[in-house]
């Protein structure tokens, strides 16, 4: 991963400028941001989090998706967060907070599609407390849209998408995000797959908005073992060991 690197400042402006990250008039956006928000309700009603947890939140462009707690955003994109009561403009890869100091931690939107993962997975572990719980998204390179170039590569540097945007982004294999989940002490508790057969229609079209019209294909595959580990998008809850 050494050899090629994410334009770091391209992005920061990026975000900076966007009017909204989420666009409704954007339908394969909107449906990512709409499975992120369920997946997030569900993990808020599984694991114990209250007012006076302290939530770490990398990447969040000022987004707590109603989780309770104490909230500290980081974020390169100073313009998505300077509103928030606790707020450090700064890299996922280098997190300013002690050891051990949080109860919670959401790392979503692809944050880490633009770093490098050891390092972030690294600094979630770190500073998170023995056995707090965290959500943690990635885009996958074992999707339809990657076939007869990067399916199921490790790691790769492609041109994506991005509200109607041309955007480079590191995509990973799912089995190199848990290696470097277990090296780091955290286990994963949950997986949730989603986009599955969009992108093989994006493959076919090019066109993310009529791509979208296929997310219902995501409630039928979702039941065929194999077939619905093949998505763009993968969302873990891992939890950090007691020791």
């Amino acid at each position: 991963m050494d050899s090629e690197k994410i334009d770091i400042e391209r992005v920061r402006t990026l975000y900076n400028q966007m009017d909204d990250i989420w666009p409704a008039s954007d339908k394969w956006y909107t449906y990512t941001h709409q499975q992120m928000i369920k997946y997030i309700d569900g993990f808020k009603k599984k694991y114990e989090i209250s007012n006076s947890s302290k939530v770490v939140n990398i990447g969040s462009a000022g987004n707590e998706y109603n989780i309770p707690g104490e909230h500290y955003h980081v974020d390169i994109a100073e313009e998505r967060i300077k509103h928030c009561s606790h707020f450090y403009v700064g890299s996922a890869e280098e997190l300013p907070f002690s050891d051990n100091y949080f109860d919670v931690g959401l790392c979503v939107g692809s944050v880490i599609n633009y770093c490098d993962p050891l390092l972030v997975i690294s600094e979630i572990s770190r500073v998170l407390k023995p056995n707090a719980v965290s959500v943690l998204d990635f885009e996958q390179s074992r999707s339809y849209q990657f076939i007869g170039s990067s399916f199921n590569c490790n790691a790769r540097i492609i041109t994506s998408f991005n509200s109607g945007v041309d955007d480079r982004i590191w995509i990973f294999s799912e089995r190199i995000i848990r290696s470097y989940c277990k090296m780091h002490g955290l286990k994963v508790k949950d997986v949730h797959y989603f986009h599955l057969l969009t992108p093989l229609i994006y493959l076919i079209c090019k066109d993310e908005n009529k791509a979208a019209n296929f997310t219902f294909a995501d409630k039928v595959l979702h039941w065929i073992p194999y077939l619905r580990k093949i998505s763009c998008n993968v969302i873990l809850t891992v939890q950090k060991s007691a020791k």
